[in-house]
């Protein structure tokens, strides 16, 4: 009988020793330093909370990946979900006198089931950043910029953000019967041009430019392009993101690609949003976007925008 038999671990959590430590410690320390020379102050929020704050951001269907308990009192209380959720409770109330923008950073786990996905981590290490209070092209650009100077810092060598924009699929999604958004979902996420071609052809613009519009991926060339036969629903999305590519500089755009076919987050991000992958890691390192209406959720009414980076995916990749 082997010792981890004897006192196993659950699925998805990790024991850290001597150098996986010492490379968290150190990626956090990086992470944290650059965030506060750019006015970002550093949050702890609780390790748990009220289920209904996660579930108030991020809506019913996180349910299942909740990790949910009853206190004493018989409320349901949730281990941290994620940071943005607790961010924006605290500057709606916390920081309720203080005039926007609010910039707030942090680092510690988060906790999250993963139903019917064997092997994801059920606790993460994360570092991120939040602005809540500030909306606008140049929120958008001054995010996409930090999340390269974070990525530079912390000494991703290869790496590529895939941005997108809510406003260029949520038209032909809303255009759709209630009966085929679940079953479109997956075939955009499946890069499924066959069902989806098959399927929405027969149907008016713009839900048939779901056909075609998850297949644009490229540069600000491809946005041009795909432009010129945008339906005017679409157009808004895509000159939005021309915009932002106009003022990126040349280094910058080097590790922009835009992918019109992400739909996770969807119904969560409302403007610009992203993925961050680098060459060795497993799985995306980071993640992004614009959430304008999470802070009404919690009283207080204003533009947000925040990233968060996977420390643990990041550790196994840099040295």
């Amino acid at each position: 009988m082997t010792r981890h038999s004897i006192a196993p671990i659950p699925p998805g959590a990790l024991d850290l020793t001597g150098p996986a430590v010492r490379r968290r410690r150190a990626l956090q320390r990086i992470a944290m330093d650059v965030l506060e020379a750019a006015g970002f102050a550093e949050a702890i929020p609780p390790t748990f909370e009220y289920a209904e704050i996660f579930l108030r951001a991020g809506g019913p269907e996180i349910a299942d990946r909740l990790f949910r308990f009853t206190d004493l009192d018989g409320r349901t209380l949730a281990l941290r979900y994620d940071f943005t959720a607790a961010l924006a409770r605290v500057a709606a109330t916390s920081f309720a006198d203080v005039p926007p923008p609010i910039r707030l950073c942090y680092t510690g786990k988060v906790y999250r089931q993963e139903p019917g996905r064997v092997g994801r981590p059920r606790e993460v290490l994360q570092v991120g950043a939040e602005t809540m209070g500030e909306g606008g092209l140049t929120s958008d650009v001054g995010l996409v910029r930090l999340t390269l100077q974070l990525l530079h810092a912390l000494g991703v060598a290869d790496f590529q953000v895939n941005l997108g924009h809510v406003g260029v699929l949520a038209p032909g999604l809303a255009a759709l019967p209630p009966e085929r958004l679940v079953e479109v979902r997956r075939w955009i996420d499946r890069k499924d041009r066959a069902s989806l071609e098959r399927n929405l052809a027969p149907l008016n613009s713009p839900a048939r430019e779901l056909a075609s519009l998850p297949f644009v991926i490229g540069r600000g060339d491809t946005l041009r392009q795909a432009l010129i036969d945008a339906p005017p629903e679409v157009r808004p999305g895509l000159e939005q993101l021309l915009a932002l590519d106009g003022l990126l500089t040349d280094a910058e755009r080097a590790h922009v690609v835009y992918d019109l076919g992400e739909v996770r987050g969807l119904d969560y991000y409302t403007g610009i949003h992203f993925e961050v992958f680098a060459t060795g890691a497993r799985r995306a390192v980071g993640a992004g976007g614009r959430y304008d209406d999470l802070m009404g959720r919690f009283g207080r009414p204003m533009p947000a925008i925040g990233v968060a980076f996977d420390l643990d995916a990041l550790a196994e990749i840099t040295t």
